[in-house]
């Protein structure tokens, strides 16, 4: 007994001695952490889905306007031969975005689905924070155009509002960040091309009711618009990828529509956005007993435009979709137990397939020539 003491007394005087090195010891301590840095960036530079041959989606915003410290608000980037679109941009995007050591340099357009404020607070960071890391042409940024209104709302100066498009939104972007990209030219102008800091923005033209318009194609990777029901949202966009023989489709928000059957057949991922109809009546009931009934009956206003877990299952067996991944998760789910309750209901309407609760940080890999699809969470 007496041995086991005094050997593990040396432990102790070995892992104590060792602390007081790193931690005291200015020149150990900055010679571990220089080392750690240096296998960090390497490690990222090797990151395999920039450089495969294969079409990944990453989601790098899972959650919604509601408030979630472990996601941020609408975004997916799409990944294929060495290209990187992303969709949607909502608060948040762009820590998501570096968090899976995406490179600024590979970002060159960015595709909105609608102009919800989640889906595009985040467009000034993408745009400078790509541009510091690297790009080297202007970001291209498509989405809807201005919304068809008989009658506009009007505020106390006779502003009207709902007349900006993508093309106007961007340009608001564009000129809120004027200012700091004169600060960083100054301060760099060598290393921050004048011309990649520009913004442009371009309004996707209505499709028909039952038809798409591609509005990218390069290489090889190919996305097209097509039209969903976010009423009174609208045009609101869906967007169908593809690469390689392989094809995701990323719904936007939406109510159920037979669009989303019609352009995710023959699809290998859906990433549809649910909302849980009856855990959103809890929290509009649990704010109005809170004596909050502006935010419950605002709570309650949201359930009509969008698809309930239920209905994007039956979707995705409709379409026959071999994986389904939710996204823009509404209510947060902080537990197990509400996990659960937003499931009720998908295996019996979901039939055949897969189906995924999404998270920031999923990667979703579909190699070329292939059938396989594979799931990863970076973080």
């Amino acid at each position: 007994m007496k041995r086991i003491v005094v050997v593990l007394g040396a432990v102790a005087a070995v892992l104590a001695g060792a602390f007081a090195l790193v931690w005291f010891v200015a020149g150990v301590a900055d010679r571990i952490v220089q080392s750690g840095m240096t296998r960090q960036m390497a490690k990222a530079a090797r990151a395999p889905y920039l450089s495969d041959d294969a079409l990944h989606i990453l989601l790098c915003g899972t959650g919604s306007p509601m408030p979630d410290m472990t996601r941020a608000n609408a975004c997916a980037a799409v990944i294929a031969n060495g290209h990187v679109v992303v969709i949607d941009a909502g608060p948040g995007a762009w820590s998501r975005l570096a968090a899976a050591n995406i490179p600024g340099a590979k970002i060159d357009t960015v595709l909105l689905t609608h102009l919800h404020s989640d889906h595009i607070g985040d467009l000034g960071e993408v745009a400078t924070q790509s541009w510091l890391g690297g790009r080297k042409v202007p970001l291209e940024v498509y989405g809807p155009p201005a919304p068809q209104a008989s009658e506009r709302t009007t505020d106390a100066e006779g502003e009207t509002f709902g007349m900006s498009g993508t093309e106007e939104v961007v340009k608001g972007f564009a000129q809120a960040y004027n200012s700091d990209a004169e600060f960083r030219i100054a301060q760099g102008h060598e290393l921050v091309p004048t011309e990649a800091a520009r913004m442009i923005g371009h309004d996707v033209a209505r499709p028909g009711p039952e038809e798409a318009v591609t509005v990218y194609d390069r290489d090889g990777l190919k996305i097209s618009a097509f039209l969903v029901n976010h009423d009174p949202v609208e045009p609101a966009y869906g967007y169908r990828i593809e690469y390689g023989g392989r094809a995701a489709v990323v719904s936007g928000d939406t109510a159920r529509v037979q669009n989303m059957v019609r352009f995710a057949k023959g699809a290998d991922v859906l990433v549809h956005e649910a909302l849980s109809r009856d855990m959103v009546e809890m929290l509009a009931s649990a704010l109005d007993a809170s004596g909050n009934s502006r935010a419950g009956t605002m709570a309650r206003q949201i359930i009509a435009y969008h698809t309930s877990p239920v209905e994007a299952s039956s979707i995705a067996k409709e379409a026959a979709v071999p994986l389904l991944v939710f996204t823009h998760e509404v209510p947060p789910l902080r537990n197990a137990l509400m996990r659960h309750m937003f499931l009720r209901g998908v295996a019996d309407a979901r039939g055949p397939g897969d189906t995924i609760l999404g998270r920031d940080g999923l990667l979703i890999s579909l190699p070329k020539g292939s059938k396989d699809i594979k799931t990863k969470n970076l973080w």
